[in-house]
């Protein structure tokens, strides 16, 4: 069984979290989840794509210049 949780997050953090799991090709339900699990548990198998937005992140500024 699981239940529903709401929060009101900001617009930009919104968008932040929507790219995010684009990226790495989860669902923001995943992603949350995932971020509960860690500060309930301090643990969790989920892969935030940290790595992934580094190499994005590198990719793209090799590219402006």
């Amino acid at each position: 069984m699981s239940k529903t949780v709401s929060a009101r997050i900001p617009t930009k953090m919104h968008g932040e979290l929507r790219e995010r799991c684009n990226l790495i090709g989860e669902s923001i339900n995943d992603f949350i989840v995932a971020c509960i699990e860690v500060g309930l548990y301090s643990t969790t198998d989920f892969d935030f794509g940290e790595e992934l937005e580094k190499e994005m992140r590198e990719k793209n500024k090799l590219s402006k210049i």
